[in-house]
């Protein structure tokens, strides 16, 4: 097993649709656990925020190193097989899988032995 853990995270804001935002993590990648957390926002407006933690990741780590073409565009974390990876909510909402500087994002955080796809 290469792939230690992937930990995937996302907030979803007043404007958007909680429903909409899981279906697009299902969509990409699959039938992941998550779990719904609720805030209170500054105005008193809901904002969720969706976590999953993968420990059996391989076969998403594959589907990221596919997507990209070999190579993922993760930032290299703090300790060696650390990688840390944005990609768009939105563009991802619409089918497309872009990785991305803004906030607007899911995050992923990824663990593995021996880099990303190598």
């Amino acid at each position: 097993m290469r792939c230690r853990y992937i930990e995937i995270s996302v907030i979803v804001h007043a404007t958007e649709s909680l429903d909409r935002v899981v279906e697009t993590l299902r969509k990409f990648f699959g039938d992941i656990p998550l779990v719904v957390e609720k805030y209170e926002g500054h105005h008193g407006n809901p904002i969720y925020l969706i976590t999953s933690f993968l420990d059996d990741c391989d076969p998403l780590l594959k589907k990221l190193c596919e997507t990209f073409g070999g190579e993922v565009p993760a930032s290299k974390g703090e300790a060696e097989g650390l990688y840390y990876l944005r990609l768009d909510k939105q563009a991802l909402a619409m089918g497309i899988v872009k990785a991305v500087t803004h906030d607007d994002v899911i995050r992923l955080k990824i663990r593995t032995k021996n880099g990303l796809c190598n």
